[in-house]
């Protein structure tokens, strides 16, 4: 579920602001879901519903290969977050596995927009037949920051945080998906922390895709980031870090 956002952008990557990045628990779901809501309005998955939004993030957070990150100010407040997961073809199978659980969010959905009968039977068939990627690859799922967080290099931070996790989980690479047309802030925003695009391709009828990857993750360049879990001290993969998109505290690697 590749999601493509503005990413509020500053040009240095550096925030006027103090934010920590750590891990996100059940608790954060509905402040994920309400934020996901706003940046990214239009699309596919939040015309699904929050019920199927919750039902999505509880699976990532679920999975004992996801990855999923939340940025919070000093009101305590998320302001933004970032989630993926490794092995994304044994991740959506365990999606597929819980169609059940899915079934009645997106019944609901068919009810009050019937139109969208053909992305959910175009989504299933992607669910089913995934893309095959080599062993050790991570996908980046889905990043957003609220608005009222502009510019103060958020996005920067997670997508640097989230890395880090799936460096210190062994990934090897790291890829997305988002729009290519109509969308060169964000297009600009991967490419500036450091994904190369691979390929454009043609998603569904007139929306055409970049698809970005980062092959060298085991490079030092993504160690200083630190992630923390929460209140008490914990772990993103062996890491339990702290990042502030100001400075990073310490250095873990």
């Amino acid at each position: 579920m590749s999601q493509a956002m503005s990413l509020n952008r500053h040009p240095s990557g550096i925030s006027h602001t103090t934010a920590m990045v750590r891990k996100a628990t059940p608790a954060d779901v509905s402040e994920i879901v309400a934020i996901h809501e706003k940046a990214f309005s239009n699309f596919f998955a939040t015309r699904l519903g929050p019920a199927f939004l919750r039902k999505y993030y509880r699976l990532v957070l679920s999975y004992n290969a996801g990855i999923m990150l939340v940025s919070e100010g000093r009101d305590a407040g998320v302001s933004g977050f970032v989630c993926g997961f490794m092995d994304p073809v044994t991740f959506y199978r365990l999606m597929w596995h819980g169609k059940l659980g899915f079934a009645l969010p997106v019944i609901s959905a068919l009810l009050r927009r019937p139109s969208l009968i053909h992305r959910v039977v175009s989504a299933i068939q992607r669910i089913q037949t995934p893309l095959e990627w080599p062993a050790r690859t991570c996908e980046l799922s889905s990043i957003a920051v609220e608005p009222e967080a502009s510019h103060n290099g958020l996005g920067n931070a997670l997508i640097r945080a989230f890395l880090a996790c799936a460096r210190s989980m062994n990934a090897r690479r790291v890829y997305l998906t988002t729009d290519a047309d109509g969308n060169e802030d964000v297009n600009e925003f991967y490419r500036g922390v450091g994904f190369q695009h691979t390929r454009r391709f043609l998603q569904r009828e007139s929306r055409w895709m970049n698809e970005y990857v980062i092959n060298d993750l085991e490079a030092d360049r993504f160690c200083g980031t630190k992630v923390s879990s929460g209140h008490a001290e914990g772990e993103c993969g062996d890491s339990s870090t702290e990042f502030s998109t100001r400075h990073a505290r310490r250095w873990v690697c």
